[in-house]
């Protein structure tokens, strides 16, 4: 069985801002598959943008740090298995 990760960049408590960030990432940072990045409604006012799935560590590594290098300094790793 494999094992895959996301990447949780940001929660927010609307889908607008959460959307709104992801169209900004898909924007400004070219270098990145914006085919990994989604909206995940979590609860009734709960939003997470995330990026994933990554099957491979050094594909996850790489968006890592292209989102820290745009100004992202808490990234949560969840792996899914």
């Amino acid at each position: 069985k494999t094992r895959s990760f996301t990447l949780i960049i940001a929660e927010f408590y609307n889908l607008e801002s959460a959307s709104s960030l992801k169209k900004n990432i898909s924007d400004d940072l070219t270098s990145f598959n914006n085919k990994k990045l989604s909206v995940i409604k979590k609860k009734k006012n709960s939003y997470q943008l995330i990026a994933g799935p990554y099957n491979a560590i050094n594909l996850l590594k790489n968006d890592y740090i292209n989102l820290k290098n745009y100004g992202f300094e808490e990234l949560e790793v969840n792996s899914n298995e």
